[in-house]
C-alpha cells in the first residue's frame, strides 16, 4: 500500500513556496509593486548617449525617480515630418511618490501637481553623473526664464516636462551662431579699415607738430604748476575774507534789518508825495489852473512890453509927451 500524503504537509509546502515567490518578488522587484509612481515624457535636443535605462532622475541633486525607457519616437509625429534641428528624442521618466514622501515632500508627484510646477517653470536637462564613465542623469529643477519649449504630441499620453540643453549643447549652438554672423561679416574689409586706421595712427605719431607740441608740453607744466600756486594763493585769500566777512555779518545784521526798516518808511513817504503832486499836477487842480492863468497873463504883458519897445523905437520922444500926444500927431 501506499503512504498517503499528509495534507499539512502540503499546506506547508504551498505557504512556504508562495512566500519564497512573494520574497523573490519583493528581492529581484526592489518593491516595485508595492510603489506608487507617475510617468513623464521629455524629449531632449541633443545626443543621450551616456543616459541609461534605470538612470536616476534628480531634482536640485535628489533622486526621485528613474529613467524607464528610451525612445526613438513615443507619438504619430516622426522625424520625417519634422525639421533635422527640431528632432529630439523621447525619454519616460518615473518619479516614485513614496520616495519623494519619504524625502519630505510635501506634494504627491501626480500629472496636476506636476502641469503646475510645469508652469512655475519646472524643467529638466541632462546632467554627467561621473566625468570618467560619462553616465548621464535627469536633472529636474525651476527655471522660470527659460522657454515652455514643448513639443505637444496629443497622441502621447503622457504629461510632458520641458527639456532644456545642456550648457555644452547651448555653448556649442552659441558659437556656431557666432561663426555664422563671422562667416558673414567682411573680413577684407575690416582688415583693410585695421590698415588704414594704423597707418593713420604712425603718421600722427610722426607727425614734426606732434613732436614740437611735445616738446613744449613741459613748459606749459610748469606754467601750469605756477597757475595751480597762484590759484592756491587766491583760494587761501578767499577763505580769509569769506572768514572775516563771517565774523563781520553777524553785527551788520541788526544794522541792516533798521536800515531796511527805515528804506521802507522812506519809500512810503516818497510814494506818498509821488501821489500828492499826482494830484496836483492833474489838468483840472487848481494849481494847474493858476498857473495857466497866471502865464497868460505874463504872455499879454510881454505883447504890451513889446508894443511900448517898438514905438519907442519908432519915435523916442514919446517918453516925454505921452502916448497921447503922439497920437494927435499922427
Amino acid at each position: 500500500m501506499s503512504k498517503r500524503v499528509s495534507p499539512a504537509a502540503v499546506g506547508t509546502f504551498v505557504v512556504g513556496a508562495v512566500t519564497l515567490a512573494v520574497i523573490a518578488v519583493i528581492a529581484f522587484g526592489s518593491g516595485r509593486l508595492f510603489r506608487t509612481t507617475y510617468e513623464y515624457i521629455l524629449y531632449f535636443p541633443g545626443n543621450v548617449n551616456g543616459l541609461k535605462i534605470g538612470a536616476a532622475v534628480k531634482f536640485k541633486g535628489i533622486e526621485i525617480g528613474s529613467v524607464k525607457n528610451i525612445l526613438l519616437n513615443a507619438g504619430k509625429v516622426t522625424a520625417l515630418q519634422a525639421k533635422p534641428e527640431d528632432v529630439r528624442i523621447p525619454v519616460i521618466i518615473e518619479l516614485e511618490a513614496q520616495h519623494m514622501a519619504a524625502k519630505g515632500a510635501q506634494l504627491r508627484p501626480d500629472p496636476a501637481t506636476v502641469k503646475q510646477l510645469v508652469a512655475r517653470g519646472l524643467r529638466g536637462r541632462l546632467a554627467t553623473e561621473s566625468f570618467v564613465t560619462g553616465v548621464l542623469y535627469v536633472s529636474l529643477d525651476f527655471d522660470p526664464e527659460s522657454p515652455m519649449q514643448l513639443v505637444g504630441d496629443p497622441s502621447v499620453p503622457y504629461v510632458e516636462i520641458p527639456a532644456r540643453p545642456t550648457p555644452l549643447e547651448e555653448a556649442q549652438a552659441k558659437a556656431a551662431q557666432f561663426l555664422a554672423k563671422l562667416g558673414e561679416a567682411d573680413i577684407a574689409g575690416m582688415v583693410a579699415s585695421l590698415h588704414r586706421a594704423v597707418d593713420g595712427l604712425d603718421q600722427t605719431l610722426n607727425s614734426p607738430h606732434l613732436k614740437a607740441s611735445l616738446e613744449s608740453l613741459p613748459s606749459a607744466i610748469d606754467g601750469i604748476k605756477s597757475l595751480s600756486g597762484e590759484a592756491q594763493a587766491t583760494l587761501v585769500s578767499l577763505r580769509k575774507l569769506s572768514a572775516d566777512l563771517n565774523a563781520k555779518v553777524g553785527p551788520l545784521g541788526g544794522s541792516l534789518q533798521e536800515t531796511s526798516a527805515s528804506a521802507r518808511e522812506t519809500l512810503r513817504a516818497a510814494t506818498l508825495s509821488l501821489q500828492e503832486m499826482q494830484t496836483l499836477l492833474k489838468p483840472d487842480a487848481p494849481l494847474v489852473y493858476s498857473l495857466n492863468r497866471s502865464l497868460n497873463d505874463l504872455a499879454a504883458a510881454a505883447r504890451a512890453i513889446r508894443q511900448v519897445a517898438e514905438e519907442l523905437e519908432r519915435d523916442p520922444s514919446v517918453l516925454l509927451r505921452g502916448k497921447g500926444a503922439a497920437e494927435e500927431r499922427q
